[in-house]
C-alpha cells in the first residue's frame, strides 16, 4: 500500500493500493497549475475540503449545478490531481502501536537507500529530505520489540552511518485540510477516543484509506457485510475520531511550494510549547517525542520568505531551544496502515 506521489502536496497522501512506483523527481508543481479551474471547479473545492463525503446531491445544492454535471467535475479533479479524498486514520484512537520519527544518516547516493527502507512493512513515511541527514522516516510497529528489530534492520543497511530515533508520545495535531487557506480559526487540539477495532473494521479503515469517498456499498462489498452493518461501523469509526476523511489540494491551486519538518528541543514542559506550536497557522502536524528531540512539526509554506516567517513563529513561542528544519523533496512512501494489522 505505498506510492510515490507525482506532485509535492501527496506528501499527505495514503497509499492507493497501487502497488509501489519509483520516485518522481520532476516539478511537483507544474502539472497542477496547468489545470484550468473555473469558479464552480473552486466552490466545489471549497466544499469538498469542509467535508468531503459530501453527496453529489448536497454538492450540487451548494453550488447551483446539475448533479451529474457535480459528479464529473468531482472526478475530473481526483482524475487530473487536483485533489485527493481520502481517510486519515489515527493511531491513537485505535490504542495499539509504537511509533518512532528518524532522521536518517546516509552515505552515498540516497535514493538507492531510501527505495530499501520503502520495502520494510514497518516504514509508514520515507522521506528524501534536504539537509545533512538525506532521508526522514517514521516506523511503526506493533509494539516495542518490532519497532526495535525494524530499526536494527535500517542500521544494518551498508549506506546508513546511523539513525537518530524519537519515538512518538502523543500527537497534537493532524490537519492538511488549511494549508494555504485563510486560517479558520477552529480549534486544532485532538479529541479522538481509544476505540478497539477488529479485523472488519481495519478492512473498511483500509478502504478509506485509499478513497475516502468509498461508498457504503463498495465498503460492505469488501468487508463482506451488510450495507446496514457497514454503515454503522463506519459512522461508529468516525465518531471515535478512528478515521477522519481529508480533501487534500494541490500546492498548484492553493500556492503551497511544499513542506517542511522543524524538529524542536524544548527547554522546560514539552506540552504547553507542542500545544503553542500547534495554533500556529500552516503548522499542519504537531507531535510530542522522546529522544534527543521534544516536538516534531510539520509546515506547509508558500515560499522560503513565508519558511523563514514560520520558523521565527516557532522560535518566539516561549519554551522553544533549539529547532533543526528540513524541507522534503520527495515521498518514497507513505502508508497509513503500516505496522497496524
Amino acid at each position: 500500500m505505498d506510492y510515490a506521489p507525482n506532485w509535492a502536496d501527496s506528501l499527505r497522501f495514503l497509499d492507493e493500493g497501487r502497488g509501489s512506483r519509483e520516485p518522481d523527481v520532476t516539478n511537483a508543481y507544474d502539472y497542477a497549475t496547468m489545470v484550468e479551474l473555473d469558479d464552480f471547479d473552486r466552490a466545489l473545492i471549497d466544499s469538498l475540503v469542509v467535508d468531503g463525503r459530501a453527496s453529489y446531491a448536497a454538492l450540487a445544492r451548494r453550488i447551483g449545478m446539475s448533479q451529474a454535471a457535480v459528479k464529473a467535475r468531482v472526478i475530473r479533479l481526483l482524475d487530473r490531481d487536483v485533489i485527493h479524498i481520502l481517510g486519515r486514520i489515527d493511531p491513537r484512537a485505535l490504542g495499539y502501536g509504537e511509533f518512532a520519527y528518524c532522521l536518517v544518516d546516509v552515505q552515498g547516493p540516497v535514493t538507492s537507500v531510501a527505495e530499501r527502507l520503502a520495502e520494510m512493512e514497518e516504514t509508514a513515511f520515507v522521506l528524501i529530505v534536504a539537509g545533512a541527514r538525506g532521508l526522514f522516516v517514521e516506523f511503526r510497529a506493533r509494539d516495542a520489540k518490532q519497532l526495535d528489530a525494524a530499526i536494527e534492520q535500517a542500521r544494518s543497511d551498508p549506506q546508513v552511518r546511523g539513525i537518530d530515533a524519537s519515538s512518538l508520545v502523543a500527537f497534537v495535531k493532524q490537519d492538511w485540510s488549511q494549508s494555504g487557506r485563510r486560517p479558520v480559526g477552529s480549534d486544532h487540539r485532538l479529541g479522538a477516543r481509544r476505540r478497539s477495532v477488529d479485523a472488519t473494521d481495519i478492512r473498511l479503515l483500509e478502504c478509506l484509506a485509499a478513497n475516502g469517498r468509498a461508498t457504503f456499498a463498495e465498503m460492505s462489498e469488501a468487508a463482506a457485510m451488510s450495507h446496514a452493518a457497514t454503515r454503522d461501523r463506519v459512522l461508529a469509526l468516525m465518531a471515535a475520531g478512528v478515521v477522519t476523511v481529508q480533501t487534500i489540494v494541490s500546492p498548484g491551486v492553493l500556492g503551497v511550494k511544499g513542506y517542511a519538518g522543524l524538529l524542536i528541543e524544548v527547554d522546560g514542559p514539552a506540552e504547553p510549547v507542542a500545544d503553542q506550536v500547534a495554533a500556529i497557522a500552516d503548522i499542519t502536524l504537531v507531535a510530542r517525542v522522546l529522544g534527543r528531540f521534544d516536538v516534531i512539526a510539520e509546515a506547509s509554506y508558500r515560499d522560503e520568505a513565508h519558511l523563514a516567517e514560520l520558523l521565527d513563529s516557532v522560535h518566539a513561542v516561549e519554551g522553544v531551544g533549539q529547532v533543526e528544519a528540513f524541507v522534503y523533496l520527495v515521498v518514497v512512501k507513505e502508508s497509513m496502515t503500516a505496522g497496524l494489522t
